[in-house]
């Protein structure tokens, strides 16, 4: 006569292991709730001790050159939002702005971004021209006085950089119109009511004044600019939510491994 082995009956064994950690839990509910608010302060405290950052901003206008003579917008490295990016995290602005602001490079260096503010397109003519962005440049640094500085120092270098063809352009224009003034001032000395004389002053008035306008767009339109300059705003490293919550949580999963290894560890030490 042969005899049957029983199967154990896992579900029932799983089912009574679960009961018993939920009693185990329940009976010392105060261990979770402990270590909840205990990681919660835990988390406040370190959350005060972390460390401040400061961070500034400033817009960089790039401007938009038109051709000389002419009047024929051109695409460039200043019509490259780009090149903001690469001027103002490049190792030479960085040494420039870091001296300026009495920082070391290394603090400088992976602090700096820029961010593309996109323009609309518009007519000149007609021609359509897509208008350049605007570009942020954002520095974070220890203190507000050396954010505000780097952010301007870096504005300024990539102005300068970005300003070769629109300077040139201006120099020019002012020869022009100074050369035009003083054959202005020639004409009327020689004039003597000569019909030619003032034909020829009318001219060049005509030359002056056109030269005039040229230069007002290439000061307004076409000079890259610091649109705005930085100001320093407090910003936390951390979040301190962020720290007091992580910190509650790991606290009460400590406090539910507390409550389900109380009974067998007090049985281990009964025995």
């Amino acid at each position: 006569m042969s005899t049957r082995t029983r199967e154990p009956d896992l579900e029932a064994e799983q089912e009574v292991d679960l009961g018993r950690y939920a009693r185990a839990v329940v009976t010392r509910w105060w261990l979770p709730v402990a270590g909840f608010v205990a990681g919660a302060i835990v988390g406040y405290l370190i959350s005060l001790g972390g460390s401040q950052v400061w961070k500034a901003s400033a817009t960089v206008y790039l401007g938009t050159p038109y051709s000389y003579p002419g009047n024929t917008p051109l695409q460039s490295q200043q019509t490259n939002p780009t090149s903001v990016g690469s001027v103002a995290k490049s190792e030479e602005a960085i040494d420039v702005a870091a001296a300026a602001a009495g920082m070391k490079p290394a603090q400088l260096r992976g602090k700096i971004s820029t961010q593309t503010v996109a323009g609309s397109a518009g007519t000149v003519g007609a021609t359509r021209v897509q208008q350049n962005p605007l570009v942020k440049i954002t520095v974070q640094a220890p203190t507000p006085r050396k954010a505000r500085i780097a952010v301007n120092s870096l504005t300024r270098q990539v102005v300068d950089r970005l300003s070769g063809y629109a300077s040139q352009k201006i120099k020019l224009l002012e020869q022009r119109i100074a050369s035009d003034k003083q054959q202005v001032d020639a004409i009327r000395r020689g004039s003597a009511g000569n019909p030619a004389f003032a034909v020829l002053l009318g001219t060049v008035l005509q030359d002056s004044f056109t030269a005039q306008q040229q230069l007002l767009q290439a000061q307004q339109i076409e000079l890259p600019s610091v649109l705005t300059h930085g100001a320093a705003t407090k910003t936390t490293a951390r979040s301190r939510r962020n720290d007091v919550v992580v910190a509650a949580f790991l606290g009460f999963i400590l406090g539910l491994i507390a409550a389900l290894a109380w009974e067998p560890i007090a049985a281990r030490r009964r025995t």
